[in-house]
């Protein structure tokens, strides 16, 4: 009875420990399957979120890489970028254009660097570019009347770009009050344009079929000419300051006329 038993205790036994090998065999199964899916997810997932990155420089590039793999995409847009920046990358390895195309952008960040300095009037020379921008970002700030200090260069070009956009919108406020033009609710660069199409049309001039550089373009040229100045060849920004000057002269001149007038008149009164 007792070995019946002890038979017994053992059979059920190994049943038990037979049971739990296939278990544990599915278990594993299980996750090894499991790994591979998230293996493959997160590939899937990485492979995504380049291409939504390379679509958007291509869009900011204004080039379609629809139905490219993601190195042909690649070398679109190094292509692009290269025409862009004026260099030519023909014939050279995928590493050698994106290093070519890195100085040349080093070169223009440079350049523009140095040129928004001199707008500012401060020097920059030996400065690296990070000291550069932060020196440039600085001057740009306290011109503003903003302060950014402890800032990194990217939150203070945000917290600048902020300052700008609201300044430019109490510029257009100013001017649509000025037009009698309604510009509520619109985008900043939106309401420049309907800004821009109001005073064309206080100018005389028909804006059908234009884009809004052109009307832009024709009311310089309706500016300069009422205000008899030439400013052929000249660059956008310089036209403008020029328009600029003459138009302040103008005013200075007609406040001088007016105090002359006045004063005429209260000799005379006397």
């Amino acid at each position: 009875m007792k070995k019946k038993k002890i038979l017994g205790i053992a059979i059920a036994a190994m049943i038990s420990i037979s049971s739990l090998v296939p278990a544990f065999a599915d278990d594993a199964s299980t996750q090894n399957v499991t790994n591979s899916v998230t293996t493959g997810q997160v590939s899937q997932n990485n492979k995504a979120d380049k291409l939504a990155k390379l679509t958007q420089k291509a869009s900011k590039l204004g080039i379609d890489i629809t139905g490219l793999t993601n190195d042909q995409a690649k070398a679109k847009i190094r292509a692009a970028v290269a025409q862009k920046l004026g260099i030519d990358i023909t014939g050279l390895s995928d590493k050698d254009a994106s290093a070519k195309i890195k100085s040349a952008f080093e070169e223009k960040t440079l350049e523009r660097l140095n040129k928004k300095a001199t707008e500012l009037g401060i020097d920059i020379t030996n400065l690296s570019p990070d000291n550069a921008k932060a020196k440039i970002l600085s001057a740009e700030a306290g011109k503003l009347g903003i302060d950014i200090t402890g800032l990194s260069n990217k939150d203070a070009s945000a917290k600048i770009k902020s300052a700008l956009e609201a300044k430019s919108l109490a510029n257009l406020t100013k001017k649509a009050t000025k037009l009698g033009v309604d510009i509520t609710g619109l985008s900043n660069k939106d309401a420049r344009i309907k800004l821009n199409q109001a005073e064309a049309s206080k100018l005389g001039i028909d804006v059908t079929g234009l884009s809004n550089e052109d009307v832009i373009a024709k009311i310089q040229s309706a500016r300069a000419e009422k205000l008899g100045i030439d400013i052929t060849g000249l660059s956008f920004k310089d036209a403008q300051a020029k328009i600029k000057a003459a138009s302040e002269a103008k005013k200075e001149a007609h406040q001088k006329k007016n105090t002359s007038t006045t004063t005429t008149t209260d000799t005379s009164v006397q």
